[in-house]
């Protein structure tokens, strides 16, 4: 059996991350290779709740929400690479690292997210992110992920 890359459609990144809509900033997983990379994609839409009202007239996907997208991409792949039961556990965004915003990211835009693990050690998770459109890169920044139990996080 050869390991190949799977992909996930909506209703099954649903499943893993503990968000809901509309809360969940990726609509397709393109790939994932456990342990190494995912590659997701976020469709931006003039009626994008995270557009909305930022900022009238003159939409723009919030710099935040994007950074929220990366953490949710590489929740995906720490799901392929250590399954963790989404009931009872969860990743949290716990550290960022050399971010830089290149360019807005406006309705119309289709977002492509790629997420390389760098490192791994206990429960801590570190990811090198980029963040393109049209091949373009419009963001990048490191990301420090943590599992926990849902218990221990209130």
């Amino acid at each position: 059996m050869t390991d190949r890359p799977f992909v996930l459609d909506s209703h099954n990144i649903i499943r893993i991350l503990p968000h809901k809509p509309p809360a969940v900033l990726i609509d397709r997983v393109l790939e994932v290779s456990p342990g190494q990379r995912v590659l997701a994609r976020k469709c931006i839409s003039l009626g994008d709740p995270a557009t909305l009202g930022h900022y009238p007239g003159l939409p723009v996907f919030p710099a935040g929400v994007l950074i929220e997208a990366m953490a949710q991409a590489c929740t995906v792949l720490v799901y392929a690479t250590d399954k963790f039961d989404p009931a009872t556990d969860v990743v949290l965004l716990v550290g960022l690292n050399k971010t830089k915003f290149r360019r807005v990211v406006v309705p119309g835009d289709v977002l492509e997210i790629e997420a390389e693990l760098s490192q791994r050690r206990s429960n801590v998770w570190r990811f090198d992110v980029k963040a393109f459109v049209d091949d373009f890169i419009v963001a990048e920044t490191g990301l420090v992920l943590s599992t926990h139990a849902r218990d221990d996080i209130l």
